[in-house]
């Protein structure tokens, strides 16, 4: 909702249409509380009892005893779960306490097949299971409300379940473990009994050969054919690393032997790694440096130092050649003791060869081959007498193990679970607050009266004169307050600076879409405040149907304007006076036994205004309503101007949108709008009243001078 001016809503505004609605909330707030309590009196009492157990992995598959930590599985927790709440556990629960027989008694049945079926269903709704986080612990939690004959049965009975359950899920967990267990016991023990038979047939025939063939077993390992394998084996690695290293003996003697000395002696290093003769070659060096030196200072061949140079140069080249024949006949020694290894290894391994190829013929082969059956069947053994003692660890520590924690106990009076009153009631609360506001701004976007000033001017395109509150009462009564007299002040000024009227506008009147919205009372404290400033003013009370001006002042309905009309009475006559010298008062009167419809659209009605507007300064009509009759349509023709009344938040808008089309239609000045009933204790247009004197600025400077006009 947004006001016509463009501007956004505030959330006060909001809070005005909830303010303005509370009988709503209020009341379904109220009837929401009542239902939510009917409810929570009705409901039964619901009695809760848990049990507290503990399921976890012992050890799995491939355990030793030691290793018990198992990490968080959840999904093995889950479905822990749903073996607890299975049909099997469940009936065993039932036919331990007898629950069939007690429920069907409480609940009114009792064939046996179904009865069964039907406890089974009811006690799996009335468990619930939950699991501590990050734990291992299972709560088993039931709630009975029935049977309820006697104090504390149904809990007692929740009490019995609860721990019932526990036991006898332990008790399956139990037999699951240990049946497979036993089972799987018998059958590795009859396979182990047919393997024992089998090593003590092959163990007897083993002995047979033995003691047939001579055979002398010579260790433990057996005959000896194991022994001879295991050379042969290393005989050929041996041989293969032997002609390795002979080939690459071969190679380093074959590259130095046919070198030149010195040659080789410069190469030795790279080649062989030896670097011994490095020393010598660089004196070698550094002589014959020294000896070019002496040569080119023109010394000759005989002089002492050339000679004595030459023969410490041919010392180091003996020297020289020397060390390279010691590593030349090294590689050769080294090269030729490969060759001898070589020869003694390939020497042993055809012997060991032609030995086995001996020992794998006739008896011996016969004896090892028993041996190995002996062994595999021995091996066959072993491995179903570890399978034994597996499963019968598992029989003694079970995969899965329940430990009940905390049994439910019976106490003297337990508490009751449910309903929850408290609870119960603050959800009925909320439930209504929110409903109630809904239905407030549904009530509110569902009204289509006029309820702002920002409706008037949206809709009707009209200018609002004035906004009267409730409980205003007429000015001329006694219990009337002062403050009830400003809205009809502003009223006034505001007709008097509307650019609808001119300075000779005298007759305005007063109308509305229906009755009941008002505008009697607005007739008579408007004329009553014109009065009071100054103004000499005259009610004509037109409203010939439902006549209300005379009931005001207290005087006599006749005669009145009708009986004028018709002759029966001079005007003179028919115009009273009231208790405020400068307010007259022209009653509608009445006709006895004839019709008023038409007295009003008449030339007489015209001439009577016209006579009427020399002698006062304000004519105020107060004319039927225009929706339904149609005098008063005929009375727009000939007034100076009209004023709407429409009574805040009763008829549908289209009503006053009707009403103004008609007073357009027909030709009449419509000055504007006066809206009226206005609680301004709870209504978010409130604001538009007590800020009307801002909303229409000109309102005080033009009462200030309606008010010194008359006091002067």
């Amino acid at each position: 909702m947004t006001p016509s001016g463009g501007e956004s809503v505030h959330f006060l505004d909001y809070w005005q249409i909830l303010f303005s609605r509370k009988e709503i909330v209020v009341a379904v707030t109220l009837l929401m509380l009542l239902i939510g309590i009917i409810i929570t009196r009705a409901m039964p009492d619901v009695y809760a009892a848990t049990t507290l157990i503990q399921v976890k992995r012992v050890a799995l598959a491939g355990e030793i005893a030691g290793s018990q930590y198992q990490a968080y599985d959840p999904v093995f927790l889950k479905t822990q779960f749903e073996i607890i709440r299975s049909t099997p556990i469940i009936e065993t629960v039932v036919r331990e306490l007898n629950l069939h027989e007690k429920f069907g008694r409480a609940y009114g049945y009792s064939e046996q097949e179904v009865g069964q079926e039907r406890t089974v269903q009811l006690v799996q709704r009335k468990l619930s299971l939950e699991l501590f986080r990050d734990t291992d612990l299972i709560a088993i939690t039931f709630k009975f409300d029935k049977p309820n004959q006697e104090r504390n049965q149904a809990a007692y009975l929740a009490v019995d379940a609860a721990n019932t359950l526990a036991t006898v899920f332990q008790t399956w967990i139990l037999n699951q473990n240990r049946q497979p267990r036993t089972e799987a016991m018998d059958v590795v023990q009859r396979e182990l009994d047919m393997q024992d038979s089998a090593i003590a047939k092959e163990s007897l025939r083993l002995t047979e050969v033995r003691e047939k063939y001579g055979i002398v077993i010579s260790n433990e390992g057996g005959s000896g054919a194991e022994a001879i394998r295991h050379e042969i084996s290393t005989l050929f690695v041996r041989q293969s690393q032997a002609m390795l290293d002979r080939d690459l003996r071969a190679t380093r003697y074959e590259m130095i032997r046919d070198l030149p000395d010195m040659e080789l002696a410069y190469a030795l290093s790279s080649l062989t790694g030896d670097a011994s003769v490095e020393p010598l070659l660089a004196e070698k060096s550094s002589l014959e440096v020294d000896l070019g030196t002496l040569l080119r200072s023109l010394l000759g061949e005989k002089h002492p130092k050339v000679i004595t140079l030459r023969m410490r140069l041919d010392e180091i080249e003996k020297k020289i050649v020397e060390r390279v024949n010691v590593v030349r006949m090294k590689l050769r020694f080294d090269y030729e003791r490969a060759l001898t290894e070589l020869d003694t290894i390939t020497e042993r391994f055809e012997a060991v060869k032609a030995q086995e190829l001996m020992m794998s013929s006739g008896s011996v082969m016969e004896y090892h081959t028993a041996r190995e059956e002996l062994s595999k069947l021995q091996s066959r053994r072993d491995l179903w007498a570890g399978r034994l003692m597996d499963e019968k660890m598992k029989l003694v520590i079970p995969a899965t193990s329940v430990n009940i924690i905390d049994q439910a106990k019976k106490l003297e009076r337990h508490r009751i679970v449910s309903p929850n009153i408290p609870l119960n009631i603050t959800l009925s609360l909320i439930a209504g607050l929110f409903f109630g506001v809904v239905l407030a701004f549904l009530v509110e976007y569902m009204d289509t009266s006029i309820k702002t000033v920002d409706d008037v001017e949206k809709f009707l395109n009209l200018t609002v004169l004035g906004l009267v509150p409730q409980k205003v009462r007429h000015l001329n009564d006694a219990s009337a307050r002062v403050i009830h007299s400003e809205p009809y002040r502003v009223m006034r000024t505001n007709i008097k600076s509307s650019k609808r009227l001119n300075a000779t506008s005298k007759i305005i009147n007063v109308t509305s879409a229906s009755a009941g919205e008002g505008k009697s009372l607005t007739v008579f404290n408007l004329a009553y405040v014109c009065a009071e400033c100054g103004d000499k003013t005259l009610i004509v009370d037109s409203d010939l149907h439902r006549p209300r001006q005379h009931k005001i002042v207290q005087m006599d309905n006749v005669p009145g304007l009708c009986n004028v009309l018709v002759g029966e009475a001079n005007v003179e006559h028919a115009i009273v006076n009231t208790v405020h010298p400068n307010l007259d008062l022209l009653p509608s009167g009445r006709l006895p036994g004839a019709s008023v419809h038409g007295l009003l659209d008449t030339e007489e009605m015209t001439r009577l205004l016209q006579e009427l507007r020399s002698r006062y300064d304000r004519i105020i009509l107060d004319s039927p309503p225009m929706i339904g009759l149609s005098d008063s349509a005929q009375l727009v023709r000939i007034v100076d101007g009209t004023v709407l009344v429409v009574q805040h938040r009763k008829y549908p808008r289209f009503m006053a949108k009707r009403t103004r089309d008609i007073i357009l239609g027909m030709g009449g000045s419509l000055v504007g709008v006066v809206l009226n009933n206005i609680n301004i204790a709870r209504d978010y247009s409130s604001y538009y009243y007590k800020q009307q004197y801002y909303y229409y600025p000109y309102a005080y400077a033009s009462a200030a001078e309606g008010e010194a006009g008359s006091e002067s």
